[in-house]
Formats: structure tokens, sequence, C-alpha cells
């Protein structure tokens, strides 16, 4: 069948429901991907009227998808437009591979979204040619942003007016979505700061120069935000270049806090110099859809303000741990429906599958566990911390088989002798949980043919289970270790990070009553004795 064929096929199927409208959306997407702009004309445009007139009807999450899997540099530019009139989260990708003409930029810049421009312009600066301010509105811009309000028709915005209005858009979009989530605040975040992991250089003094500032993001990832002048050198700024691979680009890719981290401002003389940035995820409180990032920046060896350290961090976990375990239930129910759709076509119980279908079925039901003990972690704690845990002590001598366990899997761990077979203080089950993740999280970060040492033994009136450090862990400090985006090389694809595996380990040993100590050649689980 010719690709005209192909898609007159799919424009003449009727689409009576919005499953069906959403699989149409996806087909019409990759058809016209494909055609490399050789397709006949007026089917094209039949095409891309119906992707135009499905869109709103697909959820986010597929059109993102969709935008991943057909992004590149020979993408149509009707298509490219189209997404490109889409929110950032869904239009990044297409924008950042797209390679056009002058007129394919220009039919792009005609229907862009305000959000996606400001992506464009912050990470391929000059690429559209129309002014910042247009005449006539691209479909889904605010017109408050593109009506002029100083000037003669024609003038162009100076910087101070185009700071403005960005600023009047942002304030315009904070009170559609309401007050930010109950998340970590910009204020609290520094607190963790006045007390630097390594010791800090000697304070200095920058005359008539701000020494921290707070910002924010959007789902874009470039600051449209902040509350220092001049506002002019920060905003459209990113907190990660394309292809940076360090802790932030990171941390930004998992949605998960960062600290610390270097920024050069040497072009701004009243910014000029190193600073850190520190950042966490922000949520809209009614959907939970990812809003952007919010954070501080400090000036390198300057002193924060009295007021900053005086306010303490959140808790790590809620305070309500009845809405921690509904919370786990709700993650639990359908990553068991994952697994088990996923194990039906790995085991091809309804009839043959392709090798790649069940390769990939079989990737999903590892990596859906891999999550599901995480989130059984958490319900663990949840009933720890409301005390509804089982207090069913056990020896030693019925933990150590897990350990064995271990052993047999990754010959890498090598097993001493236990001096005694003391009772613990805690029950059993989470006692096996605590040494089977401790083992397991210290195993994924050796390399091949090193071996770790574990032993166990009764110590100053704990029980002391020790594993050596590999020697990838040697060279990060403990404030590194636990921080939740570190990683090490050798982590598994699909693992949920050694800092974050550490931190969560830490947090149900201390809830159980124990501790995790990172000492500079060994990691150290103490459990209560009984």
């Amino acid at each position: 069948m010719r690709f005209d064929d192909r898609l007159s096929t799919v424009l003449s199927t009727a689409a009576f429901d919005a499953r069906a409208r959403a699989v149409q959306w996806r087909q019409l997407v990759e058809l016209i991907a494909r055609s490399r702009g050789e397709a006949d004309p007026a089917l094209m445009a039949a095409a891309m009227t119906r992707i135009d007139q499905f869109r709103d009807e697909v959820p986010e999450p597929l059109r993102a998808a969709a935008a991943r899997a057909v992004a590149g540099p020979e993408l149509p530019a009707e298509l490219v437009a189209a997404f490109a009139a889409d929110r950032p989260l869904v239009s990044a990708p297409v924008l950042m591979a797209a390679e056009l003409d002058a007129a394919g930029w220009s039919l792009v810049a005609g229907q862009i979204s305000a959000e996606s421009r400001a992506l464009v312009e912050a990470a391929r600066p000059g690429l559209l040619s129309l002014p910042f301010m247009r005449e006539e509105p691209g479909p889904n811009e605010r017109p408050a942003l593109l009506t002029p309000t100083t000037g003669e028709p024609g003038e162009k915005p100076s910087i101070s007016e185009i700071i403005d209005r960005i600023e009047r858009v942002r304030q315009d979009r904070a009170a559609e979505v309401g007050p930010p989530p109950p998340t970590y605040s910009t204020l609290e975040l520094t607190e963790e700061l006045a007390e630097p992991a390594s010791p800090a250089p000697a304070p200095v003094e920058v005359p008539n120069a701000p020494a921290l500032f707070r910002w924010e993001t959007g789902t874009s990832l470039a600051i449209d935000w902040v509350d220092c002048e001049p506002r002019g050198a920060l905003i459209g700024q990113l907190l990660a270049q394309p292809g940076d691979t360090g802790e932030a680009a990171r941390a930004l890719a998992a949605r998960l806090p960062f600290r610390d981290v270097e920024l050069q401002l040497s072009e701004v003389p009243a910014l000029g110099g190193r600073w850190r940035v520190s950042g966490v995820p922000a949520f809209e409180p009614g959907t939970g859809r990812f809003a952007g990032y919010r954070g501080i920046a400090r000036r390198e060896g300057s002193v924060l303000p009295p007021a900053a350290t005086a306010l303490r961090t959140p808790p790590a976990l809620p305070r309500d741990s009845d809405s921690l375990r509904e919370l786990v239930h709700e993650i639990r129910t359908p990553l068991n429906a994952i697994i088990g759709f996923a194990e039906i076509i790995d085991g091809q119980y309804l009839g043959p599958a392709h090798r790649g279908y069940r390769e990939r079925a079989s990737e999903i039901v590892r990596q859906a566990r891999r999550l599901l003990d995480a989130v059984d972690d958490l319900d663990l704690a949840a009933k720890l911390q409301s005390g509804r845990a089982t207090q069913e002590h056990a020896r030693w001598s019925a933990i150590e088989p897990e350990l064995r366990r271990i052993a047999q899997q990754d010959p890498a761990l090598v097993i001493g002798a236990p001096s005694a077979d003391p009772l613990l203080g805690l029950d059993g089950e989470l006692a096996r949980r605590l040494v089977g993740r401790f083992a397991e999280a210290v195993l994924a970060t050796a390399t091949p043919g090193e071996q770790i040492a574990v032993s166990a033994n009764p110590e100053a009136g704990r029980f002391l289970v020790v594993l050596t450090r590999p020697r990838q862990t040697l060279f990060a400090g403990e404030t590194e270790l636990l921080d939740p985006s570190f990683a090490i090389v050798s982590d598994q694809d699909g693992s949920l990070g050694f800092g974050f595996s550490l931190r969560l380990l830490r947090g149900l040993a201390g809830l159980a009553g124990g501790a995790l100590a990172i000492e500079p050649q060994r990691f150290v689980l103490s459990l209560p004795l009984a």
C-alpha cells in the first residue's frame, strides 16, 4: 500500500470515542512524520486539520511520547508547527531537533505558543526571525502578552518592557493555577545550605550586589522569574544545557532536588562571579503534574542572611502515615496491573508474540518490580511511623539466609562467620528487608571482579552489619552519597540510584530504631538488640 493510501485509509476511519481519536491522532502524526513533506497536499492538509482537531482530547503524556518518538531534523514544518503550539513538555523534543528553512520557521513562528517561544529563544537564540511581539497572536498565546501598551505601532519594545510583560504573564499564570503546592520552599531549602558539606571559602563582600536570589522555572526548565535585578540577564537561562550529564542534568531528568551546582554569570557585572544553585521540583496541587523548579542561588563565599538559617526543613515523610499508606496503595494497584499484562506478553499466554515485544515486556516487568519493591519499603515506613508494624523479634541466624541468597546470585559478596547469634530488637521480616536492601544496593556499585566483604557482630549494645565500600564509592562523602540524585556508572538501567537507595535505607533503619553510618572504608547498618 502506497503512503498516500495509508494516510487516506486512516483519515477515512471513523473515530467515535476519545480512545479511537487518540489512536488516530498518533497514527496521523507518525504518518506525516514519515512522509518528509512528500505526501499529497490535500491529504496532508486534511491530516493536519485532524491532528489539530483531536489534539486536546489526547492526554498530554501521550502527546509528549509521540513528540519524542518522531522528533528529528527532517520533520515536516507543518507538523513542527502543530507541536510548537503545545506546551513545552510536548513541543521541546521537536523544536530542539527540527532543521527547517526560513519559510518553515516562519510557519512555526506563526503558531508557536508563548511558553514554547520562550524555550526556543533561550535554547536557540535568533532562530525565530519574527519580533518578540507580533500583531497577530498564535492560537495558544496570551493576548495580554501580544498587545503593546506603549510606543508607536511597529516600534520595537525595550528590554525593560519585555521583562515587565514576562513578569505579568508569570503572575497571571500563578493566579490561574492557584498557590504553589506544599513542597520545599526556597527559604526552607537555604537551611541546608547554611552548613555546607565541604569547607566554604572565606566570606567575601560584593558591594551593591546581591549575595542570594530566588528563582523559578516552568516546565521548560528555563528561568522565568527571579527576585533580583537585573532580571533580563537571567530570564530564559536554562538550568542545564542539552547534552549535559552532570548532577543537575541527572536530577532534572528524574525530577529530583539538586544542590550547590556551579553557575557562571560573568557576562553580567552586577551578578559576575561563581554562584551555587540549588532547587527542588514543584507540582500542581490539583493534578500532581510537574510544574517546574524553584530554588535559590548564592554567591560562592557569601554569608547567608540569618533569617534564612532559622527555618527548618520539612520531614522526609508526611506526618500523616495513613495518607502515605493510601498513596502507596494507589501506586501499587496500577503497578501490579502493569506487571500482570507484561507477564502475559512475555509468557505468550494468549498466543505467540514477537521476540522484540517479549523482550520489552520482560524489561517492563523488571523495572516495575524494582519500583514495587521501593513502594513496599514506603508502605513499611508508614507502618513503622504509625506503630502498626508487627514486633516478632528474630535471631540473627534467621536473617543470615537472606545474605546467603544474595551471595548465590552475586559471588562478589563474601560472608564472614558471625561471632554470636543474638536476639534482635526488631521484627524479623523488617530485619530481613533492611539487610537485603543494604547488601543489594552496595553490590550494585561494585566493579567486575571486586569482592565486597560483609560481617555481622554485636558491639556496644548494638548489632552491626558491616559492608566494605566499593571502590567507586570511595571518592564521595556522606552528603553526596545520600543525595537522591547520586548514581554510580555501574548502576543498572532502571535502578533507583545508589543515593536514593541509601537514603531510603537510612530512613527505614531510623524508624526501626537502627541507623546507617558511612565510614571512610565501610558502610555500617546498626540494628537494635532485644
